[in-house]
């Protein structure tokens, strides 16, 4: 069996981008493509004496709205390209980490937070950088400027 490339999804524009590339990347290996989502409960949720209930509708909400995503956002190619989906509950680094251990990559999108989104919750692309197994492909957003360099 062939190592999986697993891609880190939110509901990003970057997200969509590394979605795309990774599940070409997959057609052309024939590796299988593995959707990861991690999401977190919030602190209220989390203390109350109903987390069991919450993290499973919680899950079960996260993956209806991933999988929809994933079938708008790979469109036609969705086809042709099988993948699977996790769904994690979880802080998004670890998880991915965590979920990529084995795979032949780890794709993410990179590129739309900046300044103080990026300061309340961190980098994640930094977190796979420093601490997953396999190489990590950041795929950058289509609408991030490019300069051209001068010769």
């Amino acid at each position: 069996m062939n190592p999986a490339i697993v891609v880190g999804v939110d509901d990003s524009g970057a997200s969509r981008e590394a979605l795309c590339w990774a599940a070409d990347r997959s057609v052309r290996t024939g590796f299988p493509l593995h959707v990861l989502h991690a999401w977190q409960m919030d602190a209220p949720a989390a203390a109350s004496k109903e987390v069991a209930g919450y993290a499973e509708a919680g899950a079960a909400d996260a993956r209806a709205r991933v999988t929809r995503w994933v079938l708008d956002a790979l469109g036609d190619d969705a086809a042709h390209c099988p993948w699977t989906l996790e769904i994690v509950q979880g802080a998004p680094g670890p998880a991915l980490v965590t979920g990529s251990r084995s795979a032949a990559m780890l794709v993410l999108g990179t590129g739309e937070r900046t300044g103080s989104r990026q300061a309340e919750h961190g980098s994640v692309g930094r977190y796979c950088l420093a601490h997953a197994v396999p190489p990590v492909v950041a795929v950058p957003t289509a609408t991030a400027t490019h300069v051209p360099s001068t010769s």
